[in-house]
Order: structure tokens, then C-alpha cells, then sequence
């Protein structure tokens, strides 16, 4: 480990007695980016400097470890140069641009040969890891996407001032690797439930898409993004999912949707479904209105189901709850599947073909919430408003700016405002792991010391 430090001179005037704090801080803030542009160019041309010193100078092997790998001249393709000492000539004609987060920064090449294979190269840019033909640092592409989230391409452009066509911008969200996050496994024990449901997505020429999503509920009742998916079947969307999720035989869980039918038996294998309660009373209301009942008609029916489901269980350490609100909870729960039964006979008996099918298949899986608590104290959801809220964040950013993309491009940029606004822990790890943060350097303010100026 190397330790230098930077030595700043700023000056200022001020007006005395007229000058307030909005404007020093406004004209501090202007000088923020090209501050820290500066302080970037100082540090590249010392890291610069000093692998030249060790590669050209005679230092033991050891002080030149990861420095100075270069393909071999005039050799087979691929093939990297063992040797490590160098010759200083000079440096290159143009400097390298990259765009940082700071503004585009010039950065001057110095040129070594290899005392070895006599190849010509700049070893500064394998010490930093840059490409032959990067011309963008990672930080600056996490800036990018995640302005995109925030907003539209355009208005990225217009309003951020960054220095990036809408091009660039597209190339930045489809080139992402962030399918690989959506690889990892998840431990079904730290979930509660599990989701999953579609939304409409307008497409190119007018053509109608599906984007659909699953998530988890944490044992915190927040979400865990598994996945998003653009006209994609459920049959193979739940193969995905399932090959992600670590399940153990003690694990209960339970699967909350919509009703839809291709969703009945969707992973059935790890966890029993349970049909959202909100849909619940707004489904039976299209079903009676099939069978013939207007709204005022069908008023009385929806209120005795929305009482029937609504049971609550107790909040707080299932050990600890009282046997007396124990027995209440399954009384209610007993109660209500009774009165869920003569309601159906009620409706067969006058004839309502289509509520009696509806709620026969609703009430199979309208209580598995609470026979879930009964059995094990788990609080599991037992609506789908948590997903609905990731819906109406997806849809805000995607319907009006979506309708020109490819489906791999709608699904990366999905799964990227998921990951960023349900998981910021995450978010942090995967942009960490990408911009390889591990430690190797580290920056911090010394000290700082107003003196009079020598011109004044």
C-alpha cells in the first residue's frame, strides 16, 4: 500500500457584510464536479508515475505484482508477455477521454516498451482495469440507469446534463448484466408468501404486451424481487422460479393471485395458494352480474362475503398469544367457511349458475391465511396490494417510454427498477460486486486551513 497526499489551494472573495450563505454554497456547489475531475487527474498521473517507476527501475518482483501485463509482440493471439521490466518512452499523442461521474476527464498515457518482446503499451490502463476501447467508468453508467429509473430517456438528457446521447443511454440499460443477479438462489425460510400477476405493456405498432412478476414476502413484510418476465408463458416462468428458490420440507408458505386460472397449481410444490381477498368481492360482483344482478341487485352479496373474509389474526410472538384469542380466530374461521357454504346453496338454489362456480372455486382458497396461522403462527399476506405497488412503479416508467423496445430490453430495465426500489441493500451489493469496491483504496479529508492571500 502506497499513502501520498493531495495538497488543494482554493481562493475566494467575498464582499463583507453583503455576501449570505445561499450563495457561497451555491457557488461551492459549482465547483464540486470540476473539483473532484482535478483531484481524479492527480491521482491517475501519480498511480501513473509510480508503476512506471517500478517497472522501469529495479525494484524486487514482489513491489511489481498485477502490474505490467501485456500481450506478447508479434505472437500468437492471446499470448501475455512474462516479462516485466520496461523502458519509459514518452507518452501518447492524444489522451484517453472517459466520462466519470465528475464530467469527461482527459487522462495522459505514458508509453512503456517491454525490455522482453520490445511491445509498446500503457500500463496504467490494465493497473485500472479500462478496456482497449472503454470510453465510460462503471460509476458513471450507475448514474445513467439510475437516472433512467427516475425518469425517461429524454428527460435524462434535458434535465440531468449528462454527457451521453439517448443512444448511449439505450446501449447502457440493454447491455446490463443484471439477469445474473436474478440467478441466485433464495432461502424459502426467510419468506412469508409468494405473488405473482400480469399487467398490460403497449408495444411496438400497437401491439399488446404482458409483463408479468413474481415476488416474495419477507418475514418482514417487505418485498423480494424474484423476477420479471415479458410476454412470457407461467408454465416457464414458474420452471425459473422454482430453480431459484432453496425450499426445505419444514417451510410453509403461501401463494397469493388473482384467480387467474393458468396461476391454480403455480408452484404448488412449495407453497399453497391462497386467492387475494380484494379480488375475492370484486370478482363474485362480474360473476352475479353474468347471472343477471345489476349493482344494486348484488350490493347485499358482496358485503356478506367482504364480512365473511374479513378475519384478522392477532399481531405479535404466536407463543405468547392467549389461548382465548386462539380459539376466537378458529371460531371465526369455522364460522365463516359455514356461512360461506349456505351462501353458495343460496345462490344454487336461485338459480346463479355463474356466482355458485365462482365462489366454490374462491372459497377452496380464500382461508389458507388463516389455516396457515393456526398451524403455525405464520402471518402470511393474504392480498396482492404489495405487488400491485410494483406494478404501479413498473407501469409509471414503462407504458409511455416501453412501446419501441425489445421484450430482453422491457425486462432488464423491469428488473432493474425492482432491484433498486424494493432491495436498496442489494442494489448497493450488486453495484459493488460490478465496480469491483473491495477495500484496495481510500480517500479522506486531512485538514484544512484558511491563510490570507499573497496577492492582496
Amino acid at each position: 500500500m502506497v499513502e501520498q497526499e493531495i495538497h488543494i489551494a482554493l481562493r475566494f472573495r467575498l464582499a463583507t457584510g453583503k455576501v449570505t450563505l445561499n450563495e457561497i454554497v451555491y457557488r461551492v456547489q459549482e465547483l464540486k464536479d470540476s473539483l473532484m475531475a482535478r483531484v481524479l487527474e492527480v491521482i491517475l498521473a501519480g498511480y501513473d508515475d509510480l508503476i512506471c517507476e517500478r517497472l522501469s527501475e529495479n525494484y524486487p518482483s514482489e513491489s511489481r505484482k498485477g502490474l505490467g501485463r501485456h500481450l506478447m509482440r508479434e505472437a500468437a493471439e492471446g499470448r501475455w508477455c512474462r516479462c516485466r521490466r520496461v523502458r519509459k518512452r514518452g507518452y501518447r499523442n492524444v489522451p484517453r477521454r472517459i466520462a466519470t461521474v465528475f464530467g469527461r476527464l482527459e487522462v495522459p498515457l505514458r508509453v512503456v516498451e517491454c525490455c522482453g518482446c520490445g511491445a509498446r503499451y500503457s500500463p496504467l490502463l490494465d493497473a485500472l482495469s479500462i478496456d482497449s476501447y472503454a470510453r465510460k467508468e462503471g460509476n458513471f453508467e450507475r448514474e445513467v440507469i439510475e437516472a433512467v429509473i427516475d425518469t425517461n430517456y429524454r428527460r435524462l438528457i434535458e434535465g440531468r446534463s449528462i454527457d451521453i446521447s439517448l443512444g448511449g443511454v439505450h446501449n447502457l440499460v440493454v447491455g446490463s448484466d443484471i439477469d445474473k443477479h436474478f440467478e441466485t438462489p433464495i432461502e424459502t425460510k426467510k419468506l412469508r408468501g409468494l405473488m405473482a400477476d400480469g399487467t398490460g405493456l403497449k408495444q411496438h405498432r400497437g401491439r399488446k404486451g404482458e409483463l408479468r412478476a413474481v415476488v416474495g414476502i419477507t418475514t418482514a413484510g417487505r418485498v423480494e424481487p424474484l423476477g420479471c418476465f415479458v410476454n412470457t408463458e407461467w408454465s416457464e416462468i414458474e420452471k425459473l422460479i422454482r430453480a431459484r428458490l432453496k425450499h426445505s420440507d419444514d417451510c410453509q408458505l403461501s401463494f397469493v393471485f388473482d384467480g387467474e386460472p393458468r396461476l391454480d397449481t403455480f408452484l404448488a410444490d412449495v407453497a399453497t395458494s391462497q386467492r387475494c381477498t380484494w379480488h375475492g368481492p370484486r370478482g363474485l360482483y362480474h360473476a352475479l352480474w353474468r347471472d343477471g344482478l345489476r349493482k344494486e341487485q348484488s350490493k347485499e352479496h358482496l358485503a356478506k362475503v367482504k364480512q365473511l373474509i374479513g378475519i384478522e389474526v392477532p399481531e405479535g410472538d404466536y407463543e405468547i398469544i392467549s389461548a382465548h384469542d386462539k380459539r376466537e380466530v378458529q371460531r371465526k374461521y369455522e364460522s365463516s367457511k359455514r356461512e360461506m357454504e349456505q351462501l353458495i346453496e343460496t345462490f344454487r338454489a336461485k338459480g346463479y349458475g355463474q356466482a355458485v362456480s365462482y365462489l366454490e372455486s374462491l372459497s377452496r382458497r380464500l382461508f389458507t391465511n388463516i389455516e396457515l396461522w393456526l398451524k403455525t403462527g405464520i402471518i402470511a399476506p393474504k392480498t396482492i396490494s404489495l405487488l400491485e405497488r410494483v406494478f404501479r412503479e413498473l407501469g409509471r416508467r414503462l407504458k409511455k417510454i416501453a412501446w419501441g423496445w425489445k421484450d430482453t430490453t422491457v425486462t432488464k430495465l423491469s428488473k432493474l427498477i425492482m432491484l433498486k426500489q424494493y432491495t436498496r441493500d442489494k442494489w448497493e451489493q450488486y453495484w459493488k460486486a460490478k465496480l469491483g469496491i473491495q477495500g484496495h483504496f481510500s480517500i479522506h479529508l486531512v485538514s484544512l486551513e484558511l491563510k490570507p492571500c499573497q496577492h492582496f
